[in-house]
Order: structure tokens, then sequence, then C-alpha cells
């Protein structure tokens, strides 16, 4: 993340809440994150989003993700499916 959470969220700077708070504690881009804790983060609010949602997963979405992405999938195109899946729910209606 290259600029501050602010950028991304509802956050200005001066405001308290969890974003300020996190800010406050991991800095205004999140560089006192470590790889495993920004992965978690992204599983954990991807699970709240998830849940909120009352829609099923269909079997061959999580057949391909279950079965195929940890072996066929680098890093990087993982990362990538991630950051297209979150553009297409933030700008889709």
């Amino acid at each position: 993340m290259t600029k501050p959470i602010g950028y991304y969220t509802s956050y200005t700077p001066g405001e308290s809440g969890l974003l300020a708070d996190m800010q406050s504690e991991w800095g205004s881009i999140f560089e006192q994150l470590n790889q495993a804790e920004r992965a978690w983060m992204i599983y954990q609010l991807g699970y709240q989003l998830w849940m909120g949602i009352d829609e099923g997963v269909r079997d061959l979405v999580e057949e391909t993700i279950n079965n195929r992405a940890s072996h066929e999938l680098s890093s990087v195109d993982k990362l990538g499916l991630i950051e297209a899946l979150v553009n297409q729910m933030k700008y889709s209606n």
C-alpha cells in the first residue's frame, strides 16, 4: 500500500474510531504489519464480507479455488485475483 488508508477508506485524519486506531498502531500505509498479518486481515475481512451476503458459492468455484489455486497460481497471481475481485465488489451494483 503506497497511499494512506484514508485513500482507500472513509477515514479522515483527526477522526477517532477503528480506522484511526489501525493507522496509529500500524502506520498510515500499514508499514508495521508483516506479510502474515496482511494475509490474515485479507482473509478475515473477506470472510466477514462473505458472511453478510445471502448467496451461496457454486461447487465449481469452491473446487477450483480449494483444489487448484494452491498448486497452479503464484503468489503474485493470487494477489492479482484478490485485487480484481475487490474492484468488482467495490464498483458493481
